[in-house]
């Protein structure tokens, strides 16, 4: 008799604790929220043979690797956005060198594919300043989300990138990149090429 009360007075002890009010609750995901200033932009001209209007937020870095047949330039983001723009622009030799700098463009967007729920493009054709290429825009958790490449389809090609110092977090970064998008359509709408 006095094993079977102990047998019920555990069970009554392990039931009394085991019934606890604070189940645990999952939180809401949270994500950032940046305040992020009014687009205002301004005329840039750069080392390479090309203008184009930035967002006054940006700066614009000194070139490297300067050349008349290649360049390397970075144009930094800003505190608010935390990332930058990597601009190569590469001299065009002949006419068969152009499909390879478009194939090496679409290669580099490739390359996150793995990542990437999904990509999409805009085509840019600007036939008065003889601008064509194309806006690549990864959506996903990818180390890049916009990709893009232009040239005149005889002497000029530039590829660019934008590079955020962040962890890829699409979701979070949702509003960041819609402003950065914004941006970048103002870039290749004033983009224009300079006589080299």
């Amino acid at each position: 008799m006095i094993r079977y009360f102990k047998f019920l007075l555990s069970i009554f002890l392990l039931v009394l604790v085991s019934c606890e009010d604070n189940a645990p609750m999952p939180k809401p995901p949270t994500y950032l929220k940046a305040k992020l200033p009014a687009h205002s932009y301004h005329k840039e001209t750069f080392e390479a043979p090309f203008d184009f209007n930035i967002s006054d937020l940006y700066t614009l870095k000194s070139p490297v690797n300067c050349d008349s047949n290649y360049c390397e330039q970075e144009i930094y983001m800003g505190r608010a956005l935390n990332g930058a723009i990597n601009l190569f622009y590469k001299k065009i030799e002949d006419k068969d060198s152009l499909p390879s700098l478009i194939n090496f463009s679409n290669k580099e967007v490739d390359f996150h594919k793995i990542k990437a729920d999904q990509i999409d493009f805009d085509q840019i054709i600007d036939r008065k300043n003889s601008v064509y290429g194309t806006l690549f825009e990864l959506k996903g958790d990818v180390a890049t989300n916009y990709q893009f490449y232009l040239t005149d389809s005889s002497r000029n090609f530039l590829r660019g990138e934008v590079i955020l110092n962040c962890v890829p977090n699409y979701d979070s970064l949702r509003n960041v990149l819609a402003y950065i998008k914004e941006d970048l359509n103002v870039m290749l709408n004033t983009f224009s090429w300079r006589k080299n």
